[in-house]
């Protein structure tokens, strides 16, 4: 993969991570856990490119080991850069 193959990957996954966020906290308050889903997504698209969300990721896993053993599990289903940012928030 080349330098500019690269970096327009990178965008893709800042821009696609940050709207996820944004409207899986506009879909949060409903009952499905829809927004939920698209906000923890959102976050490992996220997490390998920011630091302060790397830290909020990692927080998160340690206060809930719900949630850090859902990520252990879908891991090695996941694409590689969120398999990276599970590795990365490691608690």
């Amino acid at each position: 993969m080349g330098p500019l193959t690269a970096s327009i990957l990178t965008l893709l996954h800042k821009i696609t991570g940050s709207v996820l966020v944004l409207f899986g906290l506009v879909l949060f308050p409903m009952p499905i856990p829809v927004g939920l889903v698209m906000i923890a997504v959102g976050l490992l698209l996220l997490a390998p490119y920011f630091k302060p969300v790397q830290i909020v990721v990692r927080s998160l896993r340690r206060r809930s080991d719900k949630v850090d053993s859902a990520l252990l599990k879908i891991k090695p289903k996941c694409p590689r850069v969120i398999r990276k940012a599970i590795e990365k928030t490691a608690p």
